[in-house]
C-alpha cells in the first residue's frame, strides 16, 4: 500500500454516507431532544466535480444528510455538548453567536463538515453533516440508492422516513 493510499482517500461514497448519518445520529443522542426527523429525507448524493464531467469515469460524490427536531430550552448547554462531542471525535469546531442562538460548526474527524443550529426555521435543532467527495456518479448512486429501496431496503438514513409517493 502506498503512503497516497490513506483511507480518506479510498473511502467509497457509501462509506461517506455511512459516516454522516451516523455522526448526525450520533450528535443528537449527545442532546436531551426527542423527536428527531430527516427533514430533507434520506441521505443523498450531490456531484463534486463539474457538470461537464458527469458521467466519465473521474466523476466525485459526496452524500450528505440532515436531521431536525423541536427546539430545545437549553440552547447555549446543547451547543457546548455538540461542540465538545465533536471536538473529541478530533474535528476542529468553532462556534458562531454563542451566547444567544449558537451555530456550531465542525471540519474533519470523520465527515466533511459538520452543522448544528439550535436557531433552525420552524423553531426547530438542525443538525447536518456532508462526507468528503469520493469516486462516483452522484446520479447513478442516488438511482442505485432508490432501486435498493424499492425492493425493501432501509438504507442509513431512512430511519424516521415514511416510504411512501409524496403529496403532489
Amino acid at each position: 500500500m502506498s503512503e497516497k493510499n490513506t483511507p480518506e482517500e479510498t473511502n467509497s461514497a457509501r462509506e461517506g454516507r455511512d459516516r454522516v448519518v451516523e455522526l448526525v445520529f450520533n450528535t443528537a443522542e449527545q442532546l436531551d431532544i426527542t423527536g428527531w426527523w430527516p427533514r430533507n429525507g434520506s441521505a443523498g448524493a450531490q456531484e463534486c466535480t463539474p457538470e461537464s464531467s458527469h458521467g466519465r469515469e473521474d466523476a466525485t460524490a459526496s452524500y450528505s444528510y440532515d436531521r431536525w427536531a423541536p427546539r430545545g430550552t437549553d440552547h447555549i448547554g446543547d451547543a457546548k455538548r455538540v461542540a465538545e462531542y465533536w471536538e473529541s471525535l478530533g474535528m476542529s469546531v468553532r462556534t458562531v453567536n454563542p451566547t444567544t442562538h449558537p451555530t456550531v460548526f465542525a471540519e474533519g474527524g470523520p465527515v466533511l463538515r459538520a452543522e448544528f443550529d439550535t436557531y433552525a426555521s420552524d423553531e426547530s435543532y438542525s443538525i447536518s453533516a456532508i462526507a468528503p467527495c469520493s469516486p462516483g456518479d452522484a446520479w447513478t448512486l442516488n438511482e442505485e440508492d432508490s432501486a435498493e429501496r424499492d425492493q425493501g431496503k432501509v438504507l442509513p438514513g431512512d430511519e424516521g422516513l415514511v416510504l411512501q409517493d409524496p403529496p403532489q
